[in-house]
């Protein structure tokens, strides 16, 4: 926010509450998402709802994204009836709940987005909101690291299965900083340390998809500089070398197999046995115990099976935030989140470096989140997930300005 918004009288302000509610989810993470108010009902939850309904009290919300409003519409609809048709026991209700957050998350964002960016003139408000998170993030985690090696007794930089980062939030903080670099950092050589700087930066929180996710930022910077045809040669390359990396045994551990093994089991869930346009719902498992079975079988990961952790298959999920959408609500409606990204990727693979500096940030960061979310439990999770919707809408709202713009 600009310093002039920051008086007395404007304290109380939409805009104020919005940034002061992704502070508390960046400075006090978890401790700010699970803090109960009464119920089920969690302080973080509280604060989203009621920002929401501020942004509706406005009465000035804007119609756009059309597909979106389709996709939340599909997404109620499974919602009541879970509830009214499968007959649901009592703490299957709760889940069928929590499980809608997923779709919750987005449609709050949306609606207040909606409210807060009214016209074009207002997109400095998400944009300088992102880039504020982007920055506190790399401080925080510098900090973080600072403080465990001068005061936490055995401290590991690179320790197995720990995970160093300050909050969620941070996590994908570090990854749009890293789309910073690539766009306002004008010496090249300064750019180039900065971004191997961020990326062993992203290393230091324990996840190797923080790592990709800077990585193919820095892919992204690097495809925008080409010819069109030279991007879908290299694109063509890239996904070649994934699918060969994905036969390949060194590159297959346990954790990734696990993944790789859910996912296709949630695939042939949503592609053969919904057709790819039903959804499961909500209240149900993600996957069948028989599958449970073999995965402990297999893998030697009994972390899924109802005797051992009774809940398990309806609390996690694939780790693909998408996939997960998938499940609920069927392959088809999820594309629906496709359309507003159009000119996302007739920029990116048809284009040059758009000349507003603005919009190739969005454009740098928004894969890089991308690939945070797919490789993770992001969005069914209150910690970070209504910042990747805002980076989401911010993108898309950015270059559907821009097209205004040059048709004009």
């Amino acid at each position: 926010m600009r310093a002039s918004s920051l008086s007395i009288k404007n304290i109380f302000r939409l805009e104020t509450l919005i940034v002061l509610y992704f502070l508390a989810l960046l400075f006090f993470g978890k401790g700010f998402t699970k803090f109960p108010v009464i119920g089920p009902l969690y302080l973080h939850d509280a604060v989203l709802l009621l920002i929401t309904l501020l942004a509706i009290n406005r009465g000035k919300l804007v119609s756009r994204f059309n597909s979106i409003w389709l996709l939340l519409a599909i997404a109620v609809f499974y919602l009541v009836v879970s509830l009214l048709f499968f007959h649901l026991p009592g703490p299957i209700v709760l889940m069928a709940f929590r499980q809608f957050n997923l779709f919750l998350y987005l449609g709050c964002t949306f609606v207040t987005f909606n409210a807060v960016v009214m016209t074009s003139s207002d997109l400095w408000k998400p944009i300088a909101l992102i880039k504020l998170i982007s920055v506190l993030s790399v401080v925080l985690q510098c900090g973080l690291l600072i403080y465990g090696k001068l005061f936490v007794p055995n401290f590991e930089l690179f320790g197995e299965g720990d995970y160093n980062y300050y909050s969620p939030l941070a996590v994908f903080g570090i990854i749009t900083y890293g789309a910073m670099v690539a766009t306002y950092e004008k010496n090249v050589y300064l750019r180039w340390i900065k971004l191997i700087l961020v990326l062993f930066l992203s290393t230091t929180t324990g996840h190797s998809s923080a790592f990709l996710a800077v990585f193919v930022i820095i892919l992204v910077h690097l495809f925008i500089m080409i010819k069109p045809m030279q991007r879908f040669i290299a694109l063509g390359f890239c996904l070649g070398a994934v699918l060969v990396l994905d036969f390949l045994p060194e590159f297959r551990d346990v954790n990734a197999s696990w993944r790789l093994l859910y996912w296709n089991h949630v695939l042939h869930n949503v592609i053969v046995d919904h057709y790819m346009i039903l959804g499961n719902g909500f209240g149900r498992p993600f996957m069948t115990y028989d599958f449970a079975l073999y995965l402990n079988d297999a893998l030697h990961s009994p972390i899924m099976i109802d005797e051992l952790y009774p809940m398990a298959r309806y609390l996690s999920p694939p780790h693909n935030s998408l996939l997960t959408m998938c499940f609920h609500v069927g392959l088809l409606p999820v594309l629906l989140l496709l359309i507003p990204l159009r000119r996302f990727f007739v920029q990116v693979l048809m284009r040059s470096r758009p000349a507003d500096d603005s919009v190739t940030f969005l454009v740098y960061a928004l894969p890089g989140c991308f690939v945070w979310v797919m490789f993770n439990v992001i969005l069914e999770l209150p910690h970070s997930a209504t910042f990747f919707w805002l980076v989401f809408l911010t993108t898309a709202y950015a270059l559907k300005v821009q097209d205004k713009r040059a048709t004009t």
